[in-house]
């Protein structure tokens, strides 16, 4: 889990410095104080979107990093600039007169990476029409390969970056706020080659074997004992109605059934899942971080509640655990039985 989360943690910080990243690359004069980043005339919105495009078509030469357009069958996808507006909207404040249609529509128009703008942009057509404009949403989607794991001898993985700036006008206020979001999709790279040995990644490989080992093992050395105990009740439950023609209650039943075994049935079951998982991503098969995080996230929590259990061996907590079962609402029917 530890080895797993070390690795998580570089999937996070790689996307949260790219976030930041993006702000400062295609935000003009963004600065991380400004926590209420907004324009407020109409030249500083054509500005700051001419800005925007100006800098995707330039991205490759002035972006640091291995960052790179999406490419789709040799066509590279498109920035797109789209306006969310009033479909009718005749405002006159002086005269206190409107007259507005409320429904939305949008429209858009797309500048690709190799563009007859990307030296002069002068010739976008680019018409806000400020009266009826709600928002303008910028979309555009930048690659890029987390290589920082290669230091860690790891194999790194492929991010796809969304990203979208809004121009968000729907206060009409004569402010216009700006926000920039990426969501991110993790792939696997197509075609990768680290030089060097791969000691470390098959340690660890042979390490999340001995662990599903020991869990399988576990895990059929429990359900053995519930199913045993199942049978018992079973039988336990036939003598007393056949020979005592006595009935016998849930609770007496679930004295058969140590609680305890199904506790680390399902950890153990979670933890065989995500460590095959986590194997699965460590050679590059799969990336699902999030599901793998969450099966050994509460595989561990279940196994940190089990260690409860030992604590009966000790007389002072032993009587904290009796007291919490004489306290559960089927214990109120026999509570001699549990005690």
């Amino acid at each position: 889990l530890v080895s797993f989360g070390l690795s998580n943690e570089m999937m996070v910080t790689f996307k949260e410095q790219n976030l930041i990243t993006f702000k400062h690359f295609f935000l003009k004069n963004y600065q991380d104080r400004n926590k209420d980043y907004a324009l407020y005339t109409r030249h500083e919105v054509h500005d700051h979107i001419l800005y925007i495009i100006k800098r995707y078509l330039h991205l490759q030469n002035l972006m640091v990093d291995n960052h790179a357009f999406e490419r789709i069958n040799d066509v590279f996808t498109p920035l797109s600039v789209c306006q969310e507006l009033y479909r009718h909207a005749n405002v006159s404040p002086a005269n206190e007169t409107f007259d507005i249609d409320p429904r939305v529509e949008t429209e858009c128009f797309y500048i690709y990476p190799i563009s007859p703008y990307k030296d002069n942009l002068e010739n976008v057509n680019l018409t806000l029409h400020f009266q009826r404009l709600l928002a303008v949403n910028i979309y555009l989607k930048i690659k890029a390969i987390n290589l920082q794991t290669v230091r860690h001898q790891e194999l790194p993985d492929c991010y796809d970056f969304n990203i979208n700036i809004k121009f968000d006008n729907h206060a009409h206020s004569g402010k216009i706020k700006i926000s920039l979001n990426s969501d991110v999709q993790i792939k696997v790279c197509k075609d990768w080659n680290v030089s060097g040995s791969n000691l470390h990644y098959r340690l660890i490989v042979i390490f999340d074997v001995v662990v599903i080992c020991s869990c399988l093992l576990s895990l059929i050395l429990c359900t053995r004992s519930v199913y045993n105990g199942i049978r018992l009740q079973f039988e336990y439950t036939k003598f007393s109605s056949i020979y005592y023609n006595k009935r016998v209650c849930w609770s007496e039943r679930m004295e058969f059934i140590n609680g305890w075994y199904i506790l680390f049935i399902i950890s153990d079951m979670l933890t065989i899942a995500g460590s095959v998982l986590k194997i699965c991503i460590q050679s590059k098969e799969l990336t699902n971080y999030d599901v793998c995080s969450i099966l050994l996230g509460t595989a561990t929590m279940l196994v940190w509640i089990g260690v409860m259990r030992y604590m009966s061996f000790f007389q002072k907590y032993y009587i904290l655990i009796l007291t919490l079962q004489a306290a559960l609402p089927m214990s109120s029917d026999s509570p001699s039985v549990l005690l």
